[in-house]
């Protein structure tokens, strides 16, 4: 059997969307990009260094988009505009988050942004699932104290 190793190129950040680009743009896709892109400007306001690949799994014609990816806290994130679980919700960016982070340095920590905080439910699947949720909060982005990983070296919680 032919044991080829994955194709991992790093792209711009913002230039490449985890979506069809033959589909119209949904509702639910503009939100989450929007998401996004404040989750994106929250991290890059804090010094992080964010990156993007495309991913060629080995022997597959599938490609695969990382949007973002903040490599001072080793965390994959990945977005999701809405708490339901069904559709393109939440089972969807979980699903994403376990594909997408086989290809990645390990360990990474997998982060779920949501677009408000999550009920307790919601939380608990995220934390069986080793997944920290983060939703928009009074100043950047927020996260439930007891499933934040240590904070950096310079004190600053790496949300």
């Amino acid at each position: 059997m032919d044991q080829q190793k994955p194709v991992l190129e790093e792209v711009p950040v913002g230039m490449h969307f985890d979506y069809p680009a033959d589909q119209p743009v949904t509702t639910y896709e503009q939100d989450r990009r929007e998401l996004l892109g404040r989750y994106t400007s929250f991290a890059q306001g804090r010094g992080r260094l964010l990156k993007s690949y495309l991913i060629r799994p080995a022997g597959s014609t599938d490609q695969l988009v990382v949007e973002l990816f903040d490599a001072t806290h080793a965390q994959l994130v990945v977005t999701c505009a809405t708490l339901q679980r069904g559709g393109p919700g939440v089972w969807y960016a979980m699903g994403t988050l376990a594909d997408l982070a086989r290809f990645l340095p390990s360990p990474a920590r997998n982060v779920l942004v949501l677009p408000t905080e999550p009920d307790s439910d919601l939380d608990g699947l995220c934390t069986i699932r080793s997944i920290m949720p983060v939703w928009p909060g009074t100043d950047g982005f927020t996260s439930h104290l007891e499933n934040e990983p240590p904070s950096d070296p310079i004190g600053e919680p790496p949300l």
